[in-house]
């Protein structure tokens, strides 16, 4: 509900990322980059936890509800979207 995700895999080792983040959301900069903060962090912290190989977008388009959410509950939201997309690795395979 807070955003578009796009998932493809790639050849390599790694998982890529890239945040857009429209200017319909807001025009100021600033709030566009914190938004793109939120998500960088949590994808770092969630990333060691994933599947490798995956090139993922995130676009982040009139969907003006993420202004109003808590950095925790987007948090959650992008755990639950890569959750739901199979990208998380089980517990076991550590």
């Amino acid at each position: 509900p807070l955003f578009t995700m796009k998932i493809k895999k790639n050849e390599l080792l790694l998982n890529r990322f890239t945040i857009i983040v429209s200017k319909k959301i807001d025009k100021r900069a600033v709030v566009r980059n914190k938004i793109k903060r939120i998500f960088r962090n949590e994808l770092s912290d969630l990333n060691k936890n994933m599947m490798l190989g995956h090139d993922i977008l995130f676009i982040v388009i009139v969907k003006i509800g993420i202004l109003s959410k808590s950095k925790e509950e987007i948090q959650l939201v992008i755990k639950n979207a890569l959750e739901k997309a199979e990208l998380m690795k089980m517990r076991s395979e550590k």
